[in-house]
């Protein structure tokens, strides 16, 4: 399915959460998107994957099978919130919000209407596709936390 972060080490996790192995140079053919958001941290013991948030990564991924290009231009894919995917497309600075449905038709929405939106809003932080009619976009100086001075 991706990669996931454990600590600073990358793993090849499938889409049952489990880890396959330790990502390295044996697997440098394939390209597969970063995952974050699937470790738990327990309040005792050693971290696990979220099988929640992993259904949820598997089906965004699965979404996009039918269109290779778009899904060969993902880079990350978050789900620290398990009603939200958020990706980040490769050359492409923007997080894409795309809510926990319509992952592909809400991603080529996004990809359709980029220059538009980049002739408006020239540096983006973020774009939230889930809901319906609307499309919000958060300038990349509005950031939260960053000061003006």
């Amino acid at each position: 399915m991706g990669l996931c972060r454990l600590g600073r080490d990358l793993y090849l996790v499938d889409a049952q959460a489990t880890i396959i192995d330790q990502y390295g140079p044996q697997y440098a053919e394939f390209d597969l998107p970063i995952i974050d958001g699937l470790v738990r941290a327990p309040s005792s013991g050693q971290p696990t994957l979220d099988e929640q948030r992993a259904e949820l990564a598997a089906r965004a991924l699965e979404a996009m099978t039918p269109r290779r290009d778009l899904a060969n231009r993902l880079s990350q894919i978050d789900v620290h919130d398990a009603h939200d995917v958020i990706v980040l497309l490769q050359n492409d600075p923007a997080l894409v919000h795309l809510g926990e449905e319509r992952f592909l038709e809400r991603l080529q929405a996004y990809v359709d209407l980029a220059p538009a939106l980049r002739d408006r809003v020239p540096e983006i932080d973020y774009v939230d596709m889930r809901f319906e009619d609307r499309i919000y976009v958060r300038p990349a100086d509005q950031k939260r936390g960053r000061s003006s001075g």
